[in-house]
């Protein structure tokens, strides 16, 4: 397929098999519909294709490797209790930092990302229906660009085979780059076209999470504030209350993402893949916020089981992430 690609380009197309592999690798065919292919196969793209237009494939990567940094980031916080033995020289002022900081960026870039997303999915979703509070202009306008996209994508195929970046309506949102992905909304399309939607509305309440967040994530570092007790308030102003909350943001994201993953408000769909995600996605926020809150009670027990809520609060998130990598994968041949 990608070698009739290049031959249809002529002498603008690269003619080496390392640029073939290059380009499918970094830019491959998202098809509308699950490809067929077995669990190996597809864990096995999770790992070598990297489609760096796809926002929802920028959403799961980000999250899922910032998600496994805050693992490490739990484990080397639990050796000193498990077994302070195994502690090294560069733990505490290196290793540990390093991680939580690697941690925050990645899920700054997965928030954003997300936020997009969800902005775009929300925009695409009323495209196709009649929202009687939005000027028809806007609405036009949508279902133009989108036609005009999908009328060019199709064109040069055959109705059975996968375009390049095809998207399935409401199951992804436009490949980054294209005319009618949005990069900031404006205040129309926030009163009339997201206002409805609970994934935008996920997605803004964990973009304003991570900054949080990340805010916790960099007051924590060594030397930043003052280790003394009588520093107590000013690290429970600017690194535990930021952490707890930010992990609150990150439950109330999760729990709209539930919501939309389900046909009733209070009908849980485990089955669902979407669903799933939700809800692993919960717990980890859990801990997150258990790992904010419980030192401020500034006892060796409440720190200990923060530390532990840290670890496995970065581990559920982690599953989360790898399950909706998995299924961005799932669209890929």
């Amino acid at each position: 397929m990608f070698e009739e690609e290049y031959q249809n380009q002529g002498d603008r197309g690269p003619t080496s098999s390392e640029s073939l592999t290059t380009r499918s690798r970094f830019s491959p065919i998202r098809s509308s519909v699950p490809t067929e292919s077995t669990f190996p196969k597809r864990l096995k793209r999770m790992w070598t294709l990297f489609p760096l237009q796809d926002i929802s494939w920028i959403v799961a990567f980000s999250f899922t490797i910032g998600s496994a940094a805050f693992v490490i980031y739990g484990f080397f916080l639990l050796l000193p209790f498990i077994d302070p033995e195994t502690n090294f020289p560069t733990e505490t002022p290196y290793a540990t930092p390093a991680s939580s900081v690697f941690g925050a960026l990645l899920f700054l870039v997965g928030g954003y990302a997300g936020f997009l997303e969800g902005m775009n999915l929300s925009r695409r979703e009323v495209a196709g229906t009649n929202v009687p509070d939005i000027e028809t202009t806007e609405i036009t306008e949508i279902r133009m660009k989108l036609d005009e996209n999908s009328s060019q994508e199709m064109e040069p195929q055959s109705s059975t085979e996968p375009t390049r970046g095809e998207r399935s309506g409401h199951s992804f949102p436009p490949l980054l780059g294209d005319p009618v992905f949005v990069y900031l909304p404006t205040k129309q399309q926030l009163t009339a076209l997201h206002a409805r939607s609970l994934l935008f509305h996920s997605a803004w309440v964990q973009f304003l999470g991570t900054i949080i967040f990340a805010f916790a994530t960099f007051t924590s570092l060594p030397g930043i504030l003052p280790s003394s007790n009588s520093s107590h308030l000013l690290i429970t102003l600017l690194n535990l209350l930021p952490a707890s909350t930010g992990g609150v943001l990150f439950i109330i994201s999760a729990l709209l993402q539930l919501f939309n993953a389900q046909d009733k408000l209070w009908t849980p769909k485990p089955r669902k893949a979407d669903w799933q995600v939700g809800f692993s996605n919960l717990i980890g926020s859990l801990g997150f916020t258990l790992a904010g809150a419980l030192p401020v009670f500034r006892s060796e027990t409440a720190s200990y089981v923060g530390i532990l809520a840290e670890f496995w609060g970065s581990c559920a998130f982690l599953i989360g992430s790898v399950v909706q990598l998995y299924i961005v994968m799932g669209y890929y041949a």
